[in-house]
């Protein structure tokens, strides 16, 4: 089996400009936080997968950085910045489309997860996605990172 290329080999080989800059800043992040695989294409949180990392054409015809958690994030918690995070993680959650590159392999669209309290019953196998992240969204989905370490999350 032919090794994987890192993740940040394929980014500056594949991505420009911010697209590329806010993918390396999130890959740095995941690194420095021991979120990652050796090559940097799967996630990792207490040697489980957790997600994983794509750079493909996949909604378009040039290559786009994606970013697939999958956790149920059930997770409580008060504030008003927990409650800027909750909304932007409702914001990404991926609705199954049962496009012909995923049916089937999600049983028919029965994937359910809680995320901050809120039920889904039809997602895409990892519940949420970001495409392209741009600086902000970057900073977000740190923090969303930072919460299963610090609220010590079973996946």
């Amino acid at each position: 089996m032919a090794e994987r290329i890192l993740i940040e080999n394929a980014i500056n080989e594949k991505l420009t400009g911010e697209t590329q800059a806010n993918a390396l800043d999130l890959i740095a992040f995941m690194r420095a936080n021991e979120f990652l695989n050796e090559d940097g294409w799967e996630i990792y949180y207490k040697g489980e997968g957790i997600g994983c990392i794509d750079i493909a054409k996949i909604d378009s015809d040039k290559d786009e950085f994606w970013f697939w958690p999958s956790l149920g994030w059930d997770i409580d918690g008060n504030g008003s910045a927990y409650d800027e995070l909750k909304e932007f993680a409702w914001a990404h959650v991926r609705i199954c489309r049962q496009k012909k590159y995923c049916a089937g392999y999600c049983d028919a669209s029965r994937n359910r997860w809680k995320i901050f309290g809120k039920e889904y019953e039809s997602t895409c196998h990892a519940p949420m996605s970001f495409t392209n992240p741009n600086a902000n969204t970057v900073e977000n989905i740190k923090k969303l990172m930072l919460i299963i370490k610090q609220n010590k999350v079973d996946v």
